[in-house]
């Protein structure tokens, strides 16, 4: 089963509120679903695209943990603050591994 990676790229409009109702959270509701970060930074170097504030990848066993994740009663408590303190335009992706495009 090919491993899956959820891509965040938010605009964060209200940072303390990020950082407070969101971010210091979700590390916990990852557990439950075998998920880890492998990237949670601000500093990266935008090539092409619009500017972000933050870079996020998260590695999950599979798409259907990482579907599980995002739709748990846990993460749904907190993704309303994400919401409310990101640009509506903000990207998140799910995705697996592939060799093909």
């Amino acid at each position: 089963m090919p491993k899956a990676y959820l891509v965040g790229l938010p605009k964060i409009t209200d940072a303390d509120m990020f950082a407070k109702e969101y971010a210091s959270k979700v590390a916990d509701t990852l557990k439950p679903f075998d998920g880890k970060f492998l990237v949670r930074t601000p500093e990266k170097l935008v090539k092409e695209g619009e500017e972000t504030t933050l870079t996020v990848v998260i590695e999950f066993p599979s798409k259907e943990k990482a579907l599980d994740w995002y739709n748990s009663d846990e993460h749904q408590k907190i993704v309303v603050q994400r919401r409310k303190s990101t640009d509506t335009k903000s990207t998140i992706v799910i995705c697996e591994e592939s060799d093909s495009y």
